[in-house]
Formats: C-alpha cells, sequence, structure tokens
C-alpha cells in the first residue's frame, strides 16, 4: 500500500476549507510584518521582537503547509528560520535542516555542531540558551540531518548523544510536550549506520508523534467556536512531526519510508495521518497538482472574520 494515498488532502480530516486556512496564514504573516516594521522604525530590532516576529511566521507557514507547502517552505518558515537564527534560538536550526536542508552550507553545519559541543563542555558564557534541553534536542537534529555521508561528524554526533543524560530523559519538548529522549532517538537514527534498523525504529518513533499530534487536535476540534475560527491554542500542521519525517524522507529515502509509514499508519486516524503527509510531500519533488477539494456545506462560522 501506498502512503500517502493519491489525492489525499489534509483539509478534510480537519474541516477546514481552503479559504480558512489561508486568511489565517494571511493575518499571521502580515503580524509578522508589522511587528518587524514597528521595531525597525524605532532602531535595530532585539531579541524579543525578533523572536515575536518569528513566531507569527512559523504560524503563517504551519497554516500555508495545508495548502501550498512548497510556498510555505520558501516564504514565512524561511523567515521564521531567519528570525529564530538571528534570535539565537535553536529552532531556527532546526527549521533549515529538516525542511530545506540543501541550503545550509557545511561550514553552517560545523558552527552549530561546535555550539552543541561547547554547552556539552559545561562552558557557560553567552550562549546560556542551549542549557536547556529543548535547544540542545532541536540543534542535534539539525546536526545529525546535516551529518550525511561524512563519517567524523557522525562519530562525534554519535559521541555526544550517547553520553548525554536527554537519551533516557523526560524533560517535555516541544508543542506536543514529547520527552526530551525521542528526539534523542531520532537523532541517533539518523546518526546510525545500519539503515534498516534505524529506519524501523524511526518510523515507529514517528508513528507516536503523529498519535500526539491527533490527541491535540481532536482535543482542540471539540471546541468549535475556536477551531473553525482558526483561534484554538495547537500547532495545526505540527512542525516537530512535519519536519521530522521530511528528515526521515531525505535519510532513509522515499520508498523505504512510505513503506514503513504504510505499516505504522494502518492503525492510526486520519487525522494523524496529516503531518505525516505534510512531511513526505515536504521532502520530496513537488508533484503534479492535486484537484481542488469539493467545497464543504457552510456548516461552520467563517474564518477569522471577527479577528
Amino acid at each position: 500500500m501506498a502512503f500517502p494515498p493519491p489525492n489525499f488532502s489534509p483539509l478534510g480530516p480537519l474541516q477546514l476549507s481552503a479559504e480558512q486556512v489561508s486568511t489565517a496564514a494571511d493575518f499571521h504573516e502580515s503580524y509578522a510584518r508589522l511587528v518587524l516594521q514597528e521595531a525597525e522604525s524605532d532602531g535595530r530590532p532585539g531579541s524579543h521582537t525578533l523572536i515575536e516576529a518569528a513566531s507569527a511566521y512559523r504560524l503563517a507557514g504551519q497554516w500555508r503547509l495545508l495548502v501550498d507547502p512548497g510556498r510555505a517552505v520558501r516564504g514565512a518558515l524561511a523567515q521564521a528560520a531567519d528570525l529564530f537564527t538571528r534570535a539565537g534560538l535553536t529552532f531556527g536550526a532546526y527549521l533549515r535542516a529538516s525542511l530545506a536542508p540543501r541550503g545550509v552550507e557545511r561550514s553552517t553545519r560545523d558552527n552549530w555542531t561546535r555550539r552543541l559541543l561547547t554547552q556539552n563542555a559545561g562552558r557557560r558564557g553567552p550562549d546560556d540558551l542551549l542549557d536547556h534541553p529543548q535547544q540542545q534536542a532541536y540543534l542535534l537534529l539539525a546536526c545529525a540531518m546535516l551529518a550525511g555521508e561524512d563519517p567524523a561528524a557522525r562519530d562525534t554526533l554519535t559521541g555526544f548523544a550517547t553520553e548525554s543524560p536527554h537519551r533516557v530523559g523526560v524533560v517535555p519538548v516541544g508543542s506536543l510536550a514529547m520527552p526530551v529522549r525521542m528526539f534523542w532517538g531520532l537523532a541517533l537514527n539518523l546518526l546510525e549506520e545500519d539503515g534498516d534498523s534505524a529506519a524501523e525504529s524511526y518510523a515507529a518513533m514517528l508513528s507516536e508523534l503523529s498519535r500526539a499530534y491527533a490527541k491535540s487536535v481532536d482535543l482542540a476540534m471539540a471546541n468549535e467556536l475556536t477551531w473553525f475560527k482558526a483561534a484554538a491554542p495547537v500547532d495545526v500542521a505540527d512542525l516537530d512531526v512535519i519536519g521530522a519525517v521530511a528528515m526521515g524522507v531525505r535519510r532513509f529515502g522515499e520508498v523505504r519510508m512510505r513503506r514503513l509509514l504504510a505499516d505504522v499508519a494502518g492503525d492510526v486516524s486520519a487525522v494523524a495521518e496529516v503531518p505525516l503527509n505534510i512531511g513526505i510531500r515536504v521532502a520530496g519533488p513537488p508533484g503534479p497538482p492535486e484537484p481542488p477539494e469539493p467545497d464543504r456545506p457552510p456548516t461552520r462560522p467563517p474564518g477569522l472574520g471577527d479577528l
């Protein structure tokens, strides 16, 4: 069985229309530009302003992923990655490595790796942000994805990851509050030379992440007022899952990951399949455009009409 199924659209399982999604994306993108314009008129934007604008671009990109993944990656999410990086947050590195790794130079990867190892050596200073396990997890994933066929880089990162207490840690990370050991496991799989066993382990963890995503979204959809106004406190296209899927496809190959995900997706809900499907599309070459989904009867309030 192929995965994702032909003509799969995330809008159906999420009970959203293309108009609602585009309205939400445009709203957050406009807010990000406004924040930057106001800050630049008063001088150079500070870190708090950069993070505020980056977060708005991140939200815009997540909504845009539901209808136009290519535009989302090239536009709002690229902006978010740049601004998070300028603010010193490693989520920017994770976005670049997971969604657009070809644009990351080797020197950048080496700088990220040195930053990670310096933190591990216990040196404190201006990079105290890396004291938080979440920051380490995102940077480790970025470096692991970009290690590629470089044996020295893989060995260095594997040594760091296996010696870290986060390998068995339970500190919550990301919007889904998954234990840090989950992200450590994903990174170690990316660094593993035995592609078969690593790919199977990786797909199993993606299944667990997708189930956590579905649980979060199902709870958010229960409140129809906030859900259909695009105001629910949930990441509608979770970048932790989508980025991890994209990295897995690039590392282990599209055919293998499709087969493994088909095996684990057989018992997950249509909502859980949403980030798996988007991640595959982000990683792979663009296919032919899919026909638009038929208009749904207007049984819900419009998108962001009164925001």
